[in-house]
């Protein structure tokens, strides 16, 4: 695994919720947003993986799976998306990749917040 990122989210925000992380074993990195959609059921999550250096010599990016999920605040699992991006390789200093999805928010149940959890797997080759 490369990065696994977990993002709070308000049940009422209608904002997007921002988060970042560098992938690791190198320089590269994904930046995304969570956003509530209207009618309150799902959330959309982007994704932007981009791949910046001034070293000599590097190695492509290939990100093999990306698995984006909503969990309560118990850690309970509710809905579950994996994008398979087909092992495209994230040049260094080359156009970005991006990716987008959408899951089911849990249950409410008089809580203010959820989890979305981004986990990023594969490796610098």
């Amino acid at each position: 695994m490369q990065a696994d990122a977990r993002v709070r989210v308000d049940y009422n925000d209608r904002g997007l919720v921002s988060f970042r992380s560098v992938l690791e074993g190198g320089e590269a990195t994904v930046r995304g947003t969570v956003q509530n959609f209207p009618g309150g059921e799902t959330s959309f999550i982007q994704l932007h993986f981009d791949y910046r250096t001034d070293a000599d010599i590097a190695l492509d990016e290939l990100i093999s799976q990306i698995v984006i999920w909503t969990s309560d605040r118990n850690g309970n699992e509710f809905s579950k998306v994996l994008i398979d991006p087909n092992s495209v390789p994230l040049n260094p200093n080359r156009v970005p990749l991006h990716y987008a999805g959408t899951v089911y928010k849990p249950s409410r149940n008089n809580r203010t917040s959820y989890i979305v959890r981004i986990q990023v797997f594969g490796n610098y080759e």
